[in-house]
């Protein structure tokens, strides 16, 4: 339950979940739920999560696990229509922005935002832009 909850304090961060959605979840979780674990009221609440073990994103910081995961999603949405390409290109500069330099993970997230970026600038085509995405997002969850 709790790296399901981790799973959505990432998506908030991100950009890819709203704030009032991450306390939607929370909240269903209560009502649904006789006995529940005092962080969830603390996400329910809007506080802050400081030393909570696997929720605090600074003690514990997004990982290639978590990117699978993260991208598998993002994969999914994009695929649906549900993401488009300017959203996807935020969301992975914010994840490599919350990334160790260098790992395999940053890598991929980096250049997803660099061609987002340069294809909106006029700089570079967006011919094989899908295509390419759906591999390097393939490439994350394979990691």
């Amino acid at each position: 339950m709790k790296s399901e909850f981790r799973q959505w304090i990432i998506q908030n961060k991100v950009g890819l979940l709203s704030k009032d959605q991450l306390i939607q979840l929370a909240d269903n979780y209560i009502i649904d739920n006789e006995v529940f674990p005092d962080w969830v009221t603390k996400i329910s609440l809007g506080e802050s999560l400081e030393r909570e073990p696997l929720l605090d994103l600074i003690l514990e910081p997004i990982n290639e696990d978590d990117c699978k995961i993260i991208a598998r999603e993002l994969l999914t949405l994009y695929k649906k229509g549900e993401l488009n390409t300017q959203k996807l290109g935020d969301i992975s500069h914010k994840l490599y922005l919350s990334l160790e330099w260098g790992c395999e993970a940053f890598d991929k997230f980096i250049w997803i935002s660099d061609e987002v970026d340069l294809i909106e600038q006029g700089y570079k085509s967006n011919s094989d832009l899908e295509t390419n995405i759906e591999k390097v997002l393939g490439e994350v969850i394979a990691l």
